[in-house]
């Protein structure tokens, strides 16, 4: 899969963060900040800020929040969302591939059957 540049991976991090890309473009785009530590730092930046603002409105717990590890988990939590779209895709096409063999293979059955009786 082709590499995205800065340029467009920089554009797709509010998409990321409001978690609105594709299954297509969440793999590039997680693709591209695993080796790209000035976009990763882009996504962080926006990614603590976004948290923060979050957390302005919940009511405290006394508790610090570790953004980092928080990004982190939520990098994990997209490629698990990915292996899943992704193994969701490849069973649904095995089944419909499946069913297309069952279907031609009752079908030749049926058309040989009516041959028998003509």
């Amino acid at each position: 899969m082709p590499d995205i540049e800065c340029r467009i991976a920089e554009s797709m991090v509010t998409q990321y963060i409001n978690h609105s890309l594709s299954v297509d473009e969440l793999e590039e785009f997680l693709d591209h900040i695993s080796h790209c530590s000035s976009c990763y730092d882009e996504l962080e930046t926006y990614f603590i800020v976004h948290e923060a603002i979050q957390q302005l409105d919940e009511p405290e717990d006394g508790s610090a929040l570790d953004f980092r590890k928080l990004l982190d988990q939520d990098i994990r939590k997209s490629r698990r969302y990915i292996r899943k779209k992704r193994w969701f895709h490849f069973l649904t096409g095995l089944l419909l591939a499946v069913f297309a063999v069952l279907l031609l293979i009752f079908v030749i059955f049926f058309i040989t059957d009516i041959a028998h009786f003509l």
